[in-house]
């Protein structure tokens, strides 16, 4: 996936200690992405070494202990928000403070929109931010190309923390959040795993064989859906072993696109085909999964063809053609038909 530009190495998919890593995570409530009320802040552990929670997590409130030994904290991500500018007198630090009317609080909820609260990402040794990619969608990056450096807050004080996440082994990253303004702050527990950088050294180019599919193939008008189309990827090299084959398809594809246009069929007076959505537009933004998945969301109720006359209406039979790079491959799938009706 990309942020800002940048090309990140998703958790799922085999990142590398040398690599920019992307820690994702998704907030959902009653099946529907929310932002949380306040993010705290996303702390990694070793896993090796915090096999169960009871070692980072005090039991008498949920969250991450006050106390906790410094040198388990491998890297730290929090939120700053704007120490320069006030807000009703007070400086608009994240601190969860709210004004005399309680209804302006310093929490990330209220400052989606706030770029020095959440800004663009751009990789540096201090870029220890969270970063927030749609509603309900954070980012922490952990940056194994550079020194890369955050900050811990206690209760009382704060402490610089080196990131050393820097062995292959599985790692654990908690979110402190808290959902609502009146509910407690609790902690959600993810996992990832470092890996090896997967050098490899190859005596002929690579033949590859990509075959797509798209899950979707009836829709019904009024409908808001994820789109999906699967990948899978064949090394077609008679002279690699299994295990070379094994890791080159293990590989994850990047800069995924979605194009939509609506089938006129049976008309003389109409164009065959009329562009209707991209990625980014009427299509949500792009999500790849662990298994190269693409994913994006689609609003059967936001097709406008305005004024112009150039359908028979928005019910019938569209296509969608996928676009994504694999290597240094540019690859356009077939277009696959669906039906809306």
């Amino acid at each position: 996936m990309q942020l800002n530009g940048i090309q990140l190495a998703d958790r799922h998919n085999r990142p590398s200690v040398g690599s920019k890593v992307a820690i994702r995570t998704f907030f959902l409530n009653d099946g529907a992405y929310v932002d949380p009320y306040d993010i705290s802040g996303v702390t990694i552990f070793s896993k090796l070494s915090n096999v169960t929670p009871a070692s980072i997590i005090d039991s008498s409130n949920g969250i991450i202990q006050s106390d906790i030994d410094q040198a388990k904290v491998v890297m730290a991500y929090g939120v700053s928000g704007d120490p320069t500018t006030l807000v009703n007198g007070v400086l608009d630090r994240h601190n969860g403070t709210c004004d005399v009317t309680g209804t302006n609080c310093r929490v990330t909820s209220q400052r989606l929109d706030n770029a020095v609260w959440f800004p663009p990402y751009v990789p540096a040794t201090n870029a220890s931010g969270i970063y927030r990619v749609g509603e309900g969608d954070y980012i922490a990056v952990l940056d194994g190309t550079i020194n890369l450096s955050g900050a811990y807050y206690l209760s009382d004080n704060s402490f610089e923390v080196a990131n050393t996440a820097s062995s292959v082994q599985k790692y654990i990253d908690v979110w402190t959040v808290k959902l609502f303004q009146d509910s407690d702050w609790q902690v959600f527990i993810n996992e990832f795993q470092l890996y090896n950088d997967s050098f490899l050294s190859l005596t002929e180019p690579l033949l590859l064989t990509p075959s797509n599919k798209l899950v979707n193939k009836h829709l019904t008008l009024g409908s808001k859906v994820n789109l999906k189309v699967t990948t899978e990827l064949t090394v077609n090299n008679k002279e690699l072993s299994q295990e070379v084959k094994n890791i080159v398809e293990d590989f994850n594809i990047s800069d995924a696109t979605f194009a939509i246009q609506k089938v006129n069929e049976d008309s003389v007076n109409l164009p065959a085909r009329v562009d209707v959505a991209t990625t980014g537009g009427v299509l949500g933004d792009m999500i790849i999964t662990s298994d190269n998945t693409m994913v994006a969301s689609f609003d059967t109720n936001l097709i406008d063809f305005g004024t112009s006359n150039v359908t028979a209406g928005v019910p019938g039979t569209y296509i969608l053609t996928a676009t994504y790079s694999f290597l240094n491959q540019k690859i356009v799938t077939k277009g696959f038909y669906f039906v809306i009706n």
